[in-house]
């Protein structure tokens, strides 16, 4: 069963100031080369903008450990949207890194941290341009 978190709708301003705040950390870690900081702060901008999405458009968002589930909650905002599924896509390639660059024993590296970051990039804008046409 998917767990999930109701949240006051209006709280989506702050998960999108953490999505921005790992983005800032994301690119000083990707310009001095620290690939591993790169590619986990490029997962929690992606995490959080996606929490974002999820909490201005069904007041809730996942709270459990099944990243699969993460992505469905996301895809069922609306399963038809191209943009939906482009931003579910995309969180789900950075939540297959998450774990590996948090916890395992193989190092990150330039071409990780570049598509990590290539991603998060698109999840934020995407994110912010549907947050924009709902007019919050």
């Amino acid at each position: 069963m998917m767990r999930i978190r109701p949240v006051d709708r209006y709280h989506y301003r702050d998960y999108l100031k953490r999505a921005q705040e790992c983005a800032n950390a994301m690119n000083r870690a990707y310009e001095t080369g620290e690939w591993n900081a790169c590619v986990i702060n490029a997962v929690h901008c992606g995490i959080s903008a996606a929490d974002a999405l999820c909490v201005a458009t069904k007041g809730v968002h996942h709270a459990g450990e099944r990243h699969g589930d993460a992505v469905s909650l996301l895809m069922s905002i609306n399963p038809k949207d191209d943009e939906i599924k482009n931003i579910s896509n995309r969180l789900s390639r950075l939540l297959g890194v998450k774990t590996g660059a948090e916890y395992g024993e193989k190092l990150m590296g330039a071409k990780d941290a570049e598509d990590a970051k290539r991603d998060a990039e698109k999840i934020s804008d995407l994110v912010k341009g549907k947050l924009a046409k709902m007019g919050v």
